[in-house]
């Protein structure tokens, strides 16, 4: 059950990264699915949302510093995956004309969508695509891989 989410967006300027992530987080809002509080036991108090907010960005600096100092690699990697929704999920890309595939990984040089096409009775044809996040859209929902326009 999906109760948040995270959407990042990096670019590389004159020897530079920038990255913007948007963090959503269902506390309080029961709808669509559920919510962080609807979650606690009884006898727990609520989240106090300034609190929640403070301890994921002290999360994420220590998160960051990992990175900096090792890259995405090892243990990083190892506790990205242990969490990500993705792995194995059969997608439409629609960019290419509905073929379905199976998500496999993230590529580690540029941090692309890699899978891999899907034939009859589900077995891997061995096309495997590297989808830019750029240029498409997930929707985790409906899994489907769009264009972007």
């Amino acid at each position: 059950m999906k109760i948040s989410g995270i959407l990042s967006n990096c670019s590389f300027s004159n020897g530079n990264y920038q990255v913007v992530l948007g963090i959503g987080i269902n506390a309080t809002n029961e709808k669509p699915t559920t919510s962080l509080n609807a979650l606690l036991p009884v006898d727990l108090a609520p989240f106090v949302l300034e609190r929640l907010l403070a301890r994921i960005i002290t999360r994420l600096e220590l998160l960051y510093k990992v990175f900096v100092a090792r890259g995405f690699s090892g243990e990083l990697e190892q506790r990205y995956y242990k969490h990500w929704l993705h792995d194995g999920q059969i997608v439409t890309l629609e960019s290419e004309g509905g073929v379905r595939a199976r998500v496999l990984a993230i590529t580690m040089d540029w941090g692309m969508l890699k899978v891999e096409e899907l034939g009859p009775g589900d077995k891997p044809t061995g096309r495997v695509w590297k989808l830019q996040s750029d240029e498409n859209s997930f929707d985790f929902w409906k899994g489907l891989v769009r264009t972007k326009i």
